[in-house]
């Protein structure tokens, strides 16, 4: 028999501060402009030299329409694979993904973003980790 992990969803402001400190994968983040993941909002590239960063273009910022989570695939770093420029398929580089509420963690990669076997994006979340909640209709059925 398969077990069930059931994980609970806490809402909470994005008040600023480095995108990767204080951030846990699943986390829902209420808000519309966060710091940029690539270059942990300072504009600049980092392991190089005032190379501008092409995901916030040197702004530090990113605009997303919350609720949002962490990026699973890429841990909210935004880049993929880790120690590297190049950014992450999922997120764009921003370290963040929309989602709709309510959410779930995905059965299939169970929350971890990637297609288990592999390291590509897991084909059910689209490598966010969360899926939205469905719905059960209960509804009573007349007769007649």
């Amino acid at each position: 028999m398969k077990e069930i992990t059931v994980m609970e969803w806490k809402t909470s402001d994005f008040k600023g501060g480095r995108t990767r400190m204080g951030r846990k994968a699943g986390e829902i983040l209420e808000g519309d402009n966060f710091p940029c993941s690539l270059c942990s909002g300072k504009g600049i590239l980092p392991r190089s030299k005032d190379t501008k960063c092409p995901v916030c273009r040197g702004d530090g910022m990113v605009s997303l329409t919350g609720p949002v989570v962490v990026c699973a695939y890429c841990k909210g770093r935004g880049e993929y694979p880790p120690r590297t420029n190049i950014t992450c398929s999922v997120c764009r580089g921003k370290g963040l993904v929309s989602i709709t509420k309510p959410i779930e963690a995905c059965a299939h990669c169970r929350g971890t973003g990637a297609e288990p076997g592999n390291k590509l994006p897991c084909l059910k979340c689209k490598g966010k980790g969360v899926v939205t909640k469905k719905e059960s209709k209960t509804g009573s059925v007349k007769n007649g």
